[in-house]
């Protein structure tokens, strides 16, 4: 397979497992829980979509399927900080 379809499947999959992860975190306390594992996937799929986007020079924009499944991977850890920062202040 060449690198231009191996980077588009790697795009689509990092904004799969990131979409599962920020719906995981938003439904239920539970969710928050299974989206944590889901959000670790999705950063290290991002992770090597952007390295391998980067190194080759594919894509020109500024925003690409790397970044944005990499900010929607990241969201149960913000979830997760700004409970603790709220908790913290409210005590």
């Amino acid at each position: 397979m060449e690198l231009q379809k191996k980077i588009k499947v790697l795009g689509i999959f990092s904004i799969i497992l990131g979409s599962i992860t920020a719906i995981l975190c938003v439904t239920t306390v539970q969710g928050l829980f299974y989206s944590i594992p889901f959000g670790f996937a999705g950063m290290v799929c991002s992770g090597i979509y952007v390295f391998i986007d980067t190194r080759n020079e594919i894509n020109k924009k500024k925003i690409t399927p790397g970044i944005i499944g990499m900010i929607l991977s990241s969201i149960p850890i913000l979830f997760m900080l700004s409970i603790m920062i709220m908790y913290r202040f409210k005590s």
